[in-house]
């Protein structure tokens, strides 16, 4: 199975020049995880949620509980991962989970295998859905996992 059979076509993106509330405002309203920074050119950095975590400063309201608010001057640049890893469309799923194990990442934008075109991205929320089709598809979710990962008994 190629990547391209599970893409969900399409990529919301920030400006370099955004604020973390910009982004964290984005992430909220789209229900996103991940959110990819471009200087309008190309794609340089991966916002996560997490990210949004760290730019938060915590403090504690007057009845005692901890609150986090993210400063108004707080870039995206100062928070993005990057380098941004990318994948062509035509590619084997197996190759891109194996991959995103290795670099211990969450996604990966995939891109077109002609025109390196950025299509999308894939998560691993995507690959985790995925996977529980599969099981229920199926009659050995050992083998999937087998086959997926390469576990070997």
């Amino acid at each position: 199975m190629q990547i391209k059979d599970i893409l969900i076509p399409g990529l919301k993106t920030i400006s370099i020049d955004a604020t973390m509330v910009d982004a964290e405002r984005i992430l909220k309203e789209k229900n996103f995880r991940h959110l990819p920074v471009s200087d309008g050119q190309k794609l340089v950095g991966i916002l996560s949620d997490r990210d949004v975590q760290r730019a938060m400063t915590v403090f504690f309201s007057p009845d005692n509980r901890p609150q986090g608010l993210i400063q108004k001057h707080k870039k995206v640049t100062e928070y993005m991962s990057s380098p941004v890893h990318k994948m062509k469309h035509t590619e084997e799923i197996e190759v891109l989970v194996r991959e995103m194990v290795h670099r211990k990442v969450s996604c990966f934008i995939i891109e077109d295998a002609l025109s390196g075109e950025d299509l999308g991205i894939v998560t691993t929320e995507d690959l985790l859905i995925l996977l529980l089709d599969l099981m229920g598809s199926q009659k050995g979710p050992l083998q999937i996992l087998k086959r997926l990962f390469g576990l070997q008994r």
